[in-house]
């Protein structure tokens, strides 16, 4: 009598290997891409030049933000599931009073990676950061040649108009002093009056209020820290 019960599959370890087998076979079909167009249009070596604007959403250029251009090698990462960025390089230059900037990169093509980041320096209690304004992805768009002409729309321009603003209102030793040592408050209050003038700087993580006169330092004044919503 004939077994007609259901074929035992193959085992694991068989299975494994026909896919591996199947994997080998489809990438000999692949063609692979020859080596000019693996490293585009330039030759190891190359000065790339990076060029263009950034301005308000209203087209105003903004001068004195850096702007930096990020080189890395991307791939993905079989541990982390995910494509990931490693051995980062960063040249950076500032915008001039028209908005513009310029930045030149010798072209390697062990990188894959380049990435545009426009930021304005900040100050805390821990030191100077950069804030990060502006991201954008030329890792197709340098292929295409040089130069590269990008233009950076700053959409939080009010937050660079405040911060500047802020820091043009520092009139003494001790407010350059406690900015120094705090950084830049969350909330300014200004109250004019006939013979004086008087500034509180609060920093609501800080549960602290800076009180001055006439850009002296009077008095600290503790309160409840107020943190920010997760």
């Amino acid at each position: 009598m004939l077994n007609r019960g259901r074929r035992r599959r193959p085992p694991r370890a068989t299975r494994a290997a026909l896919v591996l087998s199947w994997l080998l076979a489809v990438l000999v079909l692949v063609p692979a891409p020859s080596a000019r167009a693996a490293r585009g249009p330039y030759e190891e070596g190359d000065r790339i030049r990076l060029t263009g604007l950034v301005t308000e959403p209203g087209g105003l250029p903004i001068d004195g933000l850096y702007v930096a251009l990020e080189v890395a090698r991307s791939g993905f990462s079989p541990r982390h599931f995910r494509r990931q960025r490693k051995e980062i390089r960063r040249l950076t230059g500032l915008t001039n009073e028209r908005g513009k900037f310029d930045l030149e990169w010798p072209w390697n093509s062990y990188f894959n990676d380049f990435q545009l980041v426009v930021s304005i320096p900040v100050r805390d209690v821990r030191g100077e950061r950069m804030h990060e304004l502006e991201r954008i992805d030329l890792s197709h768009k340098i292929k295409q040649g040089s130069p590269v002409v990008s233009s950076i729309v700053v959409r939080d321009a009010a937050f660079v108009a405040s911060l500047r603003e802020f820091l043009a209102s520092i009139s003494s030793e001790d407010q350059r002093r406690t900015h120094q040592e705090v950084g830049e408050p969350d909330k300014v209050e200004q109250l004019d009056f006939r013979d004086h003038t008087e500034v509180a700087w609060w920093y609501f993580e800080a549960g602290k209020v800076y009180r001055f006169n006439d850009g002296k330092l009077e008095r600290i004044e503790p309160f409840d820290p107020v943190t920010a919503e997760p």
